[in-house]
């Protein structure tokens, strides 16, 4: 008799729990339907997405010049990326930065402000050509950088077409998204999303 009550107790337990697992899976799909696809950052300073990027002449870490900004050969797009020598998460994002322009067929500009035998360094580390390489700090002003690692996406008329702080290649990529979809931030999207009708469910 004990036998048969554990085993129906059990059995109450299963049921109980079991229903505790999809109303915590449903919930879970309420959440992720409700989160922003996650994506740079974008800062209120300096030229904004849909602005002409300023067009500057800098000195490579090879010593040849370099033309930032501007307009780019036909179906190129350029991709400056601000780092420092003394920045931790520029060191992680580096790789995957490179390997993703390769990917994406995009021009890769490294920009740097500091001692030019500490971005020596960084580019020997991390096995990047010097001619792609700047150290000019009034690129960073005139683009107003003002955190780091921070990315650029300049497109072939010379516009910048998205911006922000990036961290991991999901940020790289949704500069991409931007100008494939003409969403120029998650700011942007967010917006976007509030100002559409209210779900009737």
């Amino acid at each position: 008799m004990m036998l048969i009550v554990s085993q129906a107790l059990l059995w109450i337990v299963i049921a109980v729990l079991a229903v505790v697992v999809l109303a915590l899976a449903r919930q879970i799909g309420v959440l992720h339907e409700r989160i922003a696809p996650v994506g740079a950052l974008t800062l209120k300073n300096g030229p904004q997405p849909g602005e002409a990027a300023p067009r500057l002449t800098a000195r490579t870490l090879a010593g040849s010049s370099l033309d930032v900004g501007g307009a780019q050969p036909a179906g190129h797009l350029q991709l400056l990326l601000f780092v420092a020598a003394t920045c931790p998460v520029c060191k992680v994002l580096l790789p995957t930065a490179r390997a993703f322009a390769d990917d994406e067929g995009l021009d890769l500009v490294l920009v740097g402000d500091g001692a030019a035998a500490e971005l020596q360094g960084l580019a020997g580390r991390f096995e990047i050509d010097p001619a792609r390489f700047i150290n000019a700090p009034e690129v960073g002003l005139a683009y107003q950088v003002g955190k780091l690692p921070y990315a650029v996406l300049i497109s072939e008329i010379g516009v910048i077409v998205a911006q922000g702080l990036v961290n991991s290649r999901e940020h790289l990529e949704s500069l991409v998204v931007s100008h494939q979809t003409g969403v120029k931030s998650v700011q942007e999207y967010l917006r976007n999303r509030g100002a559409s009708p209210a779900n009737p469910h």
